[in-house]
């Protein structure tokens, strides 16, 4: 990140934690807490952008559970040739995203409420993402029955986890077969004090999605592929 970034993350946190008095977006509630704990756990991703090979940057990004806005609000202030879109299922997490990124002046972010049961049926939105990202969600199974629907053949889907991941990964593997995402790398990373290492785990999406996924509200959850 530059100085001129910095500086807006800076005022995200700020922004962010006078929301977050008001509404239960996050357990971070000190300007040190979020700023590692949110901003640099997300701007973590920043990089892996740049070995994508996107030109310029100009691509479609889509965070499913944005819930107070995290990766979503970080990756659009040092990606601001991207276009994000956010996506939640509880209205007033969406409205005090939209509060936040209005105070900032971020022009490059949209927000949709629903849930991507659905919404990954939507025409408008189906493979239409270059990458999804998701963090802090669920499962890596159920996860990726979420977010396979938006992302492009070809596309990439990033899920934040922790490196005790391994089992997950393992647990997954017939997700990733129907789904047709199969696991490609990880991306291991530090963050300062206690917060120690985590990974950014990267799912490459290599074919056409049936029109069965994303199965009905709340069965991807309650019945997840494995």
């Amino acid at each position: 990140m530059d100085a001129v970034q910095e500086q807006q993350l800076r005022k995200l946190v700020t922004v962010f934690l006078e929301e977050n008095a008001k509404v239960n977006l996050s357990a971070f509630r000190t300007q040190e807490g979020c700023w590692i704990g949110n901003v640099l756990d997300s701007t973590a991703a920043v990089e892996l952008f740049e070995s994508f090979r996107i030109p310029n940057f100009e691509f479609r990004i889509l965070d499913i559970g944005t819930g107070g806005g995290f990766p979503l609000l970080p990756l659009a202030i040092c990606l601001p040739e991207a276009h994000l879109t956010g996506m939640d299922s509880t209205q007033k997490k969406i409205d005090a995203v939209n509060r936040i990124k209005d105070s900032l002046g971020l022009k490059n972010v949209n927000l949709i409420c629903g849930r991507v049961e659905v919404i990954g049926h939507a025409k408008q939105y189906r493979e239409t993402f270059d990458v999804v990202t998701a963090r802090a969600v669920a499962e890596i199974n159920v996860l990726l029955e979420y977010a396979s629907p938006f992302v492009k053949v070809g596309g990439k889907i990033i899920l934040w986890k922790s490196m005790n991941a391994e089992k997950e990964v393992s647990g997954s593997k017939k997700a990733q077969d129907a789904l047709r995402c199969p696991f490609k790398e990880s991306h291991i990373y530090d963050l300062p004090g206690d917060f120690g290492k985590r990974q950014l785990l990267i799912f490459e999406k290599k074919s056409p999605l049936s029109g069965t996924y994303p199965r009905a509200v709340g069965v991807p959850k309650k019945n997840p592929l494995k």
